[in-house]
Formats: C-alpha cells, structure tokens, sequence
C-alpha cells in the first residue's frame, strides 16, 4: 500500500508541475504542444486539461500539418535533410 501512497503523490506533483509549465500559455494548442514536447501522452494532456484524447490528437495532427511540430520520428539533423 506505501508504493500506492507513492504513486498517488508523484502523480500529484506531475500534474502540479506540468499546470505550472502551461499557465503563461494563451491558447490550448499551446498547452498541448508544450505538453506533447515533454513526452506526456495525448490521453494524460486530455486528463490534464480538462479534454478528450481525441481533442489532443485532431490538435497534434493539425500541428504536424502547418509544421507547428514535426512527425513522430523526425529529429533535427536526420539524414533527409529537414530541419
């Protein structure tokens, strides 16, 4: 039961933390490309800030479309050239 207690706890102060991070940003979309960044999932960005899943994703999908961000498995510097 201690390592529930732990989890809850940690749970707590990553969604404390993760509010903090997106609170001087204006607009949802913002909110979930700063969170997308920092590896949480498009379903624990829904939970966070109060939306579905399907939300998060229709947002990170038009993202990748007007280069907001870049696919999933393209990084700066890979050998096709893009930046």
């Amino acid at each position: 039961m201690a390592d529930d207690a732990i989890l809850q706890k940690l749970d707590t102060l990553i969604r404390l933390q993760a509010h903090l991070a997106v609170s001087n940003l204006n607009s949802q979309k913002e909110k979930i490309l700063f969170l997308s960044r920092a590896g949480i999932s498009p379903r624990e960005i829904a939970d966070l800030l109060g939306t579905t899943a399907n939300t998060v994703n229709v947002a990170l999908s038009n993202a990748r479309k007007d280069g907001s961000i870049k696919k999933r498995g393209k990084q700066e510097g890979d050998s096709n050239g893009e930046r």
